[in-house]
């Protein structure tokens, strides 16, 4: 997979710099890593976030919708946006093709549970904005909502390296699916969402992150 990263990684390795020049490439190689491959990041107490696991409650992160900052707990109380406040976020980016393959299988989803559950793209990469988001959502013909968390916060509490990996929350806040969000046999995410509505066990809670 080809990420804005690799392409610096190719300027460090193979062109002639100076070192002011190598420490700006370095500095924006660590920003753009944060798209198909996500970068990691840090709290405000600048310890190492720990991932939740299934089974944990979420900690109550941040995302921009609209132009709005929503915290998770706000999302849950909802009802139009998130229905019985049950959420189902698939990491995204405007850049990376594997998200091609499933953004618009994400959009039915987010069609088809209108009312019960909300069901967003989640941008945590860097270096995208808002309007060239919404720009990019129309030219493809996507209408789910699009949650940016341009710091990547999220994908240290999830312990997500790669977009597509899909996390469901439910109702009181607690994680209860984490991995692909599908595959050519299985409807990973909508079969756990099913499920999660139902107020049954999840069957698959979790599989290999695969972007």
């Amino acid at each position: 997979m080809i990420t804005r990263g690799s392409i610096l990684v190719v300027a460090l390795r193979h062109q002639p710099v100076g070192p002011n020049m190598k420490r700006l490439l370095e500095t924006l190689l660590v920003l753009g890593v944060a798209g198909c491959g996500i970068k990691k990041t840090t709290d405000n107490t600048s310890r190492p976030v720990i991932d939740v696991k299934i089974g944990d409650r979420v900690p109550d992160f941040e995302v921009t919708i609209n132009g709005k900052k929503w915290k998770l707990s706000q999302l849950c109380q909802q009802p139009e946006m998130t229905g019985n406040g049950t959420v189902v976020m698939t990491f995204w980016c405007s850049f990376c093709h594997s998200c091609r393959d499933v953004e618009h299988a994400l959009d039915k989803l987010a069609k088809t549970y209108q009312g019960k559950a909300g069901v967003f793209a989640l941008d945590a990469s860097a270096g995208e904005t808002a309007e060239g988001v919404a720009q990019f959502a129309r030219d493809q013909g996507l209408t789910l909502p699009i949650a940016i968390n341009a710091g990547g916060s999220t994908a240290s509490i999830f312990g997500v390296q790669v977009t597509t990996t899909t996390v469901i929350i439910d109702s009181r806040g607690v994680l209860r699916y984490c991995g692909q969000f599908a595959d050519r046999q299985h409807a990973y995410a909508e079969n756990a969402l099913n499920e999660v509505l139902a107020g049954d066990e999840v069957t698959v809670k979790q599989t290999r992150h695969k972007g």
